[in-house]
């Protein structure tokens, strides 16, 4: 879930993939992600998980819950290796029959580095079709502002890693407003992520993010628990 500070409602989602029961036993995404994107099976992971996604939307529409504005899928940087990959994810959308805008493409900083010019293109096509782009792991390595100004990304999201320095250093917390000041300052939205308890919120609140996200606001779960908790009309 993510909380939307303007709204004080879960207006967002981000979705996860979790393998619990495996011969293995639990695979954590620390441990199937990689292998996927090296044998290239992240491609057709992503898809299926976009169409998941969509028949979510669709029958949380049906059942007339209008609380969640949209909801977010990761894009790993193999995915921008394939060709149109803009293509599939219209095409994904619009079987399902739901708005554009319910749904956001979640790409991480490493992909900046990666494959340019094919998510230049990508996120030209996501936005004349109202697909928000959001950039996940901002602050981690590959911070670049002036990437910023020119791909417009709608949402940046400021990893964990980051929060919880801000919270035990002041220096740290200086650096993290500015960052914030100057993701505002071109007009984008900013979600903190990795917020854990309210003492941690009395002060991240003050960065005056749009969204945040972490375990104070709610764990991962399954579609019918998500529902329940979070966008079911009380």
């Amino acid at each position: 879930p993510v909380w939307s500070v303007e709204k004080q409602c879960f207006t967002l989602a981000e979705s996860l993939l979790r393998l619990p029961a495996t011969p293995l036993g639990p695979l954590y995404p620390s441990e199937f992600i990689p292998l996927a994107e090296e044998t290239g099976l992240i491609v057709d992971i992503t898809y299926y998980v976009l169409d998941t996604v969509c028949r979510f939307i669709h029958d949380l529409l049906e059942s007339g819950i209008t609380m969640l504005e949209s909801v977010t899928v990761n894009f790993s940087g193999v995915q921008f290796s394939q060709h149109t990959p803009a293509e599939k994810v219209i095409s994904i959308i619009e079987s399902h029959g739901i708005p554009y805008r319910m749904i956001k493409i979640e790409i991480t900083e490493s992909v900046l580095a990666e494959n340019r010019q094919e998510l230049e293109e990508f996120i030209d096509l996501m936005h004349t079709k109202g697909v928000e782009v959001s950039l996940d792991d901002f602050g981690t390595g590959y911070s670049n502002f002036h990437y910023l100004s020119e791909l417009k990304p709608e949402i940046i999201k400021i990893d964990r890693s980051f929060t919880a320095k801000a919270v035990a250093d002041e220096q740290e917390y200086y650096l993290q407003n500015q960052f914030c000041t100057m993701i505002h300052n071109l007009d984008m939205k900013i979600c903190i992520e990795g917020v854990e308890n309210a003492q941690e919120w009395l002060k991240i609140r003050k960065l005056c993010p749009e969204f945040t996200q972490g375990y104070f606001w709610g764990k991962p779960c399954g579609y019918e628990e998500f529902v329940r908790k979070f966008v079911q009309e009380k």
